[in-house]
């Protein structure tokens, strides 16, 4: 895992300028969004989040359980505050991304690992069912766009393991940004 890491331009002179950076835009996205109050607060702390487990995942292949207790934490936080999603929205999400991921998991025989399992679960605390979906759908097709890149450019093989959390973080972004609304919009075409 450290050497695709390396061939995907993640090496340490630059991860941390780029750790910073990715977590700056991401601020400054919240900011421009519209957010306001307790949500943009829990954006800000989310966004941090979701920046430091992707970049975790794509450095050492491991999404770890620290992490995923932070956020849950966090995310029950800013639940009892009220800041994000009603709780209801939030147990149906974490249920439904825990056993959308573990499906996924039995069904490819372990080519998704636990780690990104339990994360999807914490973006369902975070997000809520209808932002999850919205979000899994992000960090599928762009996880899939990556790597039909990463293939056609020889950077990396069929056979070659790629970390999921990066994509899922992109995804939990764009679902807490504008997930409702992407689910909503999707709802209005039937």
């Amino acid at each position: 895992m450290k050497d695709f890491a390396e061939d995907w331009m993640l090496t340490t002179e630059c991860s941390w300028k780029g750790l910073c950076g990715v977590a700056v835009l991401a601020w400054a996205g919240l900011l421009a969004s519209g957010l306001a109050g307790g949500r943009l607060a829990g954006g800000l702390a989310f966004a941090l989040g979701l920046t430091v487990m992707g970049w975790l995942d794509s450095r050492t292949g491991f999404l770890p359980d620290r992490g995923n207790l932070m956020l849950a934490l966090l995310a029950l936080l800013f639940l009892a505050l009220g800041a994000t999603v009603p709780f209801d929205d939030a147990v149906l999400g974490c249920l439904l991304g825990g056993f959308l991921l573990l499906s996924i998991r039995w069904l490819s025989h372990g080519g998704l690992g636990l780690g990104d399992v339990k994360y999807v679960m914490v973006l369902g605390l975070w997000l809520g069912w209808r932002a999850l979906l919205a979000a899994l759908l992000t960090a599928f097709v762009a996880g899939a766009f990556a790597a039909c890149f990463l293939i056609a450019t020889g950077r990396a093989s069929r056979r070659q393991c790629m970390p999921f959390g990066p994509f899922l973080s992109l995804g939990g972004y764009v679902g807490y940004v504008k997930g409702v609304e992407l689910w909503q919009a999707y709802q209005s075409c039937f």
